[in-house]
């Protein structure tokens, strides 16, 4: 709190200086070279346009950085924001239990009398701030009118935009030290225990919560083929007379691997459904009411369902890029790691060759692996440019949809480049095969 009166009292007058609210305050943090006029432009543009919020400036000497620290105005109002949004709540077993989307007049039929969590609190206010931070035209927007590679256009997310632009550093969430210490006693530190799953969804989201459930239900059904992959290791340690034996262990356990898989699969979509309608989170929102990407390029057009001015680009452009640029990008690149790391193999092969044929002493036999790790860091940091650029190009409308290609092609090469890395450890038995079928390789 000391540090909150500190910055109080160097801010400007007619600024806000009410507290934080420690569970779910939203931060706009500003880098170290913004004008002060984009500051003040932000700073009177959230009064005006966004009256639900209490906005309080705060300059981090220590960083050299300027945050704007928003709350709620009035905590009624994020009861009347959740109503906006139609968020969806558990009613209370007397009203029949299940979700139903939260009504203010209603209030007292949902659980927690229409209290919000910390992660509802931070959705109703981040709402306001997209809905009431808004461009009038192409030059409604902080900083200079010029110099900006992507356009401004009418009706679109400022702040997406000045985050996309780099005006704005980070839009981040006050963490609630009260919520963290309990997580971290009875999740973190409690191993034995099982996931407090709905405190984990009130504080980080539905999202979270669902990975850490994935994972805790993925870890306990591999007791199963451990338990059984231990058996097998340990019974197949005998003499070369229980080959049969051992061999037909490994494929029992084989397909009792596909079985096990075959079941968890329709174990986990049984227990996510349950999950999802406990959480309220079965129906999701449409991908054509999705704000598109502030870096999504395109014809300005007049959306149909939104009737906002989007960019408009067509799918036939990013399906013949795709087919055309990355595929064969990805593919050459592909044959570029396979490339040199068999000419790193046949390195490796000369190297201990040479080592034998004049008395080398010393142990010098890494020096390849050693340029093998060399090459491969190079490669990935290459390959990983070259994603980026060729996912910017594709154009992707949604942020998910953007990510997702750009694991894809990350994925492609990675798995490539670890099987060669595994490979390169031991490539003297490789190389040695390799020279019997391709002797021309060594002429």
């Amino acid at each position: 709190m000391q540090y909150i009166e500190e910055c109080n009292r160097e801010s400007p007058p007619g600024t806000t200086t009410r507290t934080p609210h420690q569970d779910g305050d939203l931060v706009l943090t500003f880098p170290s070279s913004t004008d002060a006029s984009v500051v003040s432009w932000f700073q009177e543009r959230l009064c005006k346009k966004v009256p639900q919020i209490s906005v309080q400036l705060c300059r981090h000497a220590q960083m050299g950085q300027i945050a704007l620290y928003c709350s709620p105005a009035a905590e009624h109002l994020l009861l009347r924001g959740a109503e906006e949004l139609r968020m969806r709540k558990r009613l209370r077993p007397e009203w029949g239990g299940g979700h139903r989307e939260f009504s203010c007049a209603e209030q007292d039929c949902f659980e927690g009398a229409g209290q919000l969590s910390g992660q509802e609190r931070q959705r109703v206010m981040l709402h306001w701030l997209r809905e009431g931070l808004r461009a009038a035209g192409p030059g409604d927007h902080p900083g200079p009118s010029s110099g900006h590679h992507t356009p401004c256009l009418e009706g679109q997310c400022l702040v997406e935009w000045c985050l996309a632009e780099g005006l704005l550093s980070q839009l981040v969430a006050l963490h609630s030290c009260k919520d963290l210490d309990w997580l971290k006693r009875h999740w973190v530190l409690a191993f034995f225990r099982r996931q407090p799953l709905e405190r984990i969804r009130h504080y980080f989201g539905a999202k979270v919560a669902m990975y850490f459930a994935w994972l805790g239900h993925y870890t306990w059904a591999l007791a199963l083929p451990a338990l059984v992959g231990l058996l097998v290791g340990l019974s197949c340690g005998g003499s070369h007379g229980q080959q049969v034996q051992e061999d037909a262990c490994l494929v029992g356990f084989t397909l009792l691997n596909m079985l096990w898989a075959t079941i968890y699969l329709e174990m986990w979509k049984r227990y996510s459904a349950e999950l999802s309608y406990q959480w309220g989170t079965l129906d999701e929102q449409s991908e054509l009411l999705v704000e598109p990407r502030p870096q999504f390029r395109g014809e300005p057009s007049r959306s149909a369902v939104t009737g906002r001015l989007e960019p408009s680009y067509p799918s036939w452009k990013r399906h013949l890029f795709r087919y055309l640029v990355t595929l064969p990008v990805v593919a050459g690149c592909l044959l570029l790691v396979v490339l040199a790391v068999f000419l790193i193999f046949q390195l490796q092969h000369w190297w201990d060759e040479w080592r034998v044929q004049r008395h080398f002493l010393g142990n010098f036999s890494f020096l390849p692996k050693v340029l093998l790790a060399v090459v491969i860091h190079v490669l990935d940091t290459v390959y990983y440019r070259i994603a980026l650029w060729l996912n910017d190009m594709e154009n992707y409308r949604l942020d998910q949809d953007y990510e997702d290609q750009l694991i894809i092609k990350i994925a492609l090469v990675s798995s490539c480049t670890t099987r060669m890395w595994a490979l390169g450890m031991h490539p003297s038995g490789i190389v040695a095969s390799y020279s019997v079928h391709f002797p021309c390789l060594h002429t």
